[in-house]
């Protein structure tokens, strides 16, 4: 294809056309250092936790940034929630006195992927009574992989790490239940196969 434009003016178009990709290139060269914050998490979610299994709700309410109305939260049990206003309903949803829970984490690992914001992961059993709850007349329990994004801001006493993404995600049914099988083997039978020099 002929341009009708003069020389000058393709070599001006060209180079114009290119200072968006140089910006952008230059600015992908800027070094940013992925730095590991998996102590920090361990103590941001040691505190959380416990103020989870205390079912303080008032003590859970600062680890979030509650002014984003763009937060993400899918906890196992429940439909995806979002927005602060539906986490806060779903933190106050149930009475202290007749409802409870039990939370335990491992396997943390976090790091920073922008400045003032954590990517984490780790493992998580919860572990609920609801009272009120006809589906699970019983506690009920599990273990999840959890990934979460915190970002730094200031609240009136420092700044301080805020989660603003929440995801669970559970094992798929299939897994759960084949694991489910596998805890279920009597030991005599183990013995039978180690005996056998059998290995699984």
């Amino acid at each position: 294809m002929t341009s009708n434009l003069p020389r000058r003016d393709v070599v001006g178009a060209a180079a114009a056309a290119l200072l968006p990709q140089t910006a952008f290139a230059q600015n992908m060269n800027r070094t940013f250092t992925m730095t590991d914050m998996t102590s920090t998490v361990e103590q941001i979610l040691t505190a959380y936790v416990d103020r989870w299994n205390d079912y303080d709700a008032d003590g859970m309410i600062p680890f979030w940034d509650t002014e984003d109305e763009g937060l993400i939260y899918v906890a196992e049990e429940i439909d995806a929630l979002r927005g602060w206003k539906a986490l806060e309903k779903y933190f106050r949803g149930n009475d202290p006195a007749t409802t409870d829970h039990y939370i335990a984490f491992w396997d943390v690992t976090a790091r920073t992927i922008a400045p003032g914001v954590i990517q984490a992961f780790w493992n998580m059993s919860w572990n609920v009574y609801f009272s009120t709850e006809k589906l699970y007349a019983k506690p009920i329990g599990g273990e999840v992989r959890v990934t979460a994004l915190l970002r730094e801001k200031e609240d009136g006493q420092g700044r301080k790490w805020k989660f603003f993404h929440w995801i669970e995600g559970p094992l798929a049914s299939l897994i759960q239940l084949q694991r489910a099988h596998e805890a279920n083997v009597h030991p005599k039978l183990i013995e039978k196969l180690k005996a056998k020099g059998i290995d699984f």
